[in-house]
């Protein structure tokens, strides 16, 4: 009978190159002599040259729920945990991969990590229909995240996961169909690739080359095709010190420390437009579990209890001084339950950040702690995209959005001035009207004569758009799909102007516009956030498929509103 082959799962992770020794890849604490330094181990003649292995074993500490039970039970005072740490250098080629066991990946230093390797080569050789787990994060202020799981091998399709424009953080998959690659089992790609191989070190570095060929050299799949789009930027760059620079300036304000070196406004960043600067928890955060946070500054600390950016600058501002660029890594922030005790680690600021800056030629975007760039293939092909897309700010002429004073400012308002003196507009927004299983669904805020059913919305970011974007939608989609909803909202407009009687029969709706009201000289779509143009890009396709045409409107403001008060 033949001896079963072992097989051990190899978690790898490329190291960027510029390596002085493998040493250098470890934390400072972790090399030897360091305050947890790690035992080099002896060369081995059965692996490849250049292989060296460093262990940190037998590490006690006593875990938490221990600790805490232990008054009522005794015997849990001498329990302990004890972790191992194993980290192997192996040499491909020119470049070296980190293989890391037990603890192992703790002990690298993560600036030394080539970010989103595993991931560029799952795109080049994963199997679209043989795949059993996606995780994702949309960069927006929203910042949503998923992690969808089918245990059976798939189609990515199944998973109903539009990947176009998510930051792909995990996927878990199998290699489509070749014979350079051994049956490696399930890959699990994150910036590591992982996978089950025998413990022959030569065939570990085999497949490695063969993927880091494949990494620099395929063609990502269609379906995964946007997760090159993202480029990560070297933690150390310039490009990412003076991204920095203007992301301080834009969170701290006033309180902004003077940057080292040239002022922002004579940086190429500084004529960047902000798009996005919005709080977020880390994917490590339960958000059901939070109570409050709180902020840690050397020896101080401030606690805030709302996630969003006027309540963490209100806690930021409790400290004295001003901020620089160095306040993003050594503040932290950690949130807490209802008893004070914590449910996340205490992570840098720039952690709980979502940050997106550009302007017609490229964009940056901050997630996780992490810079990227948009490829400018990808924002220039979703621009033709976007540019298919009518423009009927001319056809329907809608007023401008005048400041009518205190209280008097708000959609609402704008929607009844809208028809003033028109004989082609009637307003529908706040008229009740009720699909068939009871929920109410707004069918449109402004109808026109021609067929427009107008959504309006004040760009406040791309979280509003959203919701623009998936309301015309729905309404459309509800309209041709529940007959009681269309008569319901038939004689709601007969109740206004029967003469618009026509125009609101039309099945499927004629027209879905988004109108967005500006309060500056931004152009639609181009300054668009970039999620927020894949999600009109996602939101035009579809009710392109009901049907009905997607058209965009601009109106334009002419003073720059106030954040609405809780009661208006």
């Amino acid at each position: 009978m033949t001896e079963k082959v072992q097989t051990l799962r190899f978690n790898c992770f490329l190291l960027r190159e510029g390596l002085e020794s493998p040493e250098q890849a470890l934390r400072s604490q972790y090399r030897p002599g360091g305050t947890s330094g790690m035992m080099k181990l002896a060369e081995s003649t059965s692996a490849p040259d250049g292989c060296v292995a460093y262990l940190r074993d037998m590490s006690p500490n006593t875990p938490a729920w221990a600790k805490l039970l232990s008054p009522v039970f005794p015997e849990l005072e001498t329990v302990e945990n004890f972790s191992n740490r194993l980290v192997i250098f192996l040499p491909v080629r020119d470049r070296t991969f980190a293989l890391c066991f037990g603890y192992g990946s703790s002990t690298l230093e993560w600036s030394w990590i080539e970010a989103n390797f595993g991931l560029k080569f799952a795109a080049r050789r994963f199997d679209s229909k043989a795949m059993s787990g996606i995780g994702s994060r949309r960069i927006d202020s929203s910042a949503r995240s998923q992690w969808v799981q089918i245990p059976a091998n798939s189609s990515i399709s199944d998973f109903e996961v539009e990947l176009d424009g998510e930051f792909t953080r995990k996927l878990v998959g199998r290699l489509d169909s070749g014979v350079e690659f051994p049956d490696l089992g399930a890959v699990v790609a994150t910036d590591s690739v992982s996978f089950k191989l025998d413990t022959d070190l030569n065939k570990v570095r085999e497949t490695l080359e063969k993927m880091l060929d494949t990494a620099e050299t395929g063609s990502a799949s269609k379906d995964l095709a946007f997760i090159d789009s993202l480029e990560p930027l070297r933690i150390k760059s310039d490009i990412v010190k003076d991204l920095e620079k203007l992301l301080v300036d834009e969170l701290f304000e006033s309180r902004a420390r003077k940057p080292q070196g040239a002022p922002l406004n004579e940086l190429d960043v500084g004529e960047l437009a902000v798009h996005i600067l919005s709080v977020a928890p880390p994917d490590d955060v339960s958000v059901e579990n939070i109570h409050d946070f709180i902020l840690y500054k050397n020896d101080q600390s401030q606690v805030f209890d709302t996630m969003n950016l006027d309540g963490l600058r209100e806690a930021l501002f409790g400290f004295p001084g001003k901020f620089g660029v160095s306040s993003l890594a050594d503040i932290k922030v950690q949130a807490r339950d209802t008893n004070g005790q914590a449910v996340s680690m205490a992570k840098p600021l720039k952690h709980w950040l979502i940050f997106e800056a550009g302007d017609r030629d490229k964009r940056y975007l901050l997630t996780l702690g992490k810079w990227y760039a948009l490829a400018e293939k990808y924002a220039e092909k979703l621009d033709q995209d976007l540019a298919q897309i009518e423009d009927v700010t001319s056809i329907l002429k809608l007023r401008t959005w005048d400041d009518w004073g205190y209280r008097k400012n708000w959609e609402k308002h704008y929607n009844v001035k809208a028809t003033e003196g028109r004989s082609d507009l009637i307003c529908l927004d706040r008229h009740p009207i009720f699909a068939e299983d009871g929920d109410q669904v707004e069918a449109c805020d402004l109808l026109h004569s021609d067929g427009y059913l107008i959504h309006v919305k004040q760009y406040t970011g791309s979280q509003t758009l959203s919701h623009l974007f998936s309301q015309g939608f729905v309404s459309a989609q509800t309209i041709i799909s529940d007959a009681a909803y269309r008569n319901d909202f038939i004689e709601a407009v007969r109740s206004i102007n029967s003469g618009f009687v026509d125009a609101a029969a039309l099945t499927p709706p004629r027209f879905v516009t988004y109108a967005i009201a500006f309060d500056g000289k931004q152009r639609l779509p181009k300054d668009l956030p970039t999620f927020s143009k894949v999600n009109l890009r996602s939101f035009s396709k579809r009710v392109k498929l009901l049907g009905s045409v997607a058209t965009l409107a601009r109106i334009q403001m002419t003073f720059k509103p106030k954040a609405k008060e809780n009661g208006d």
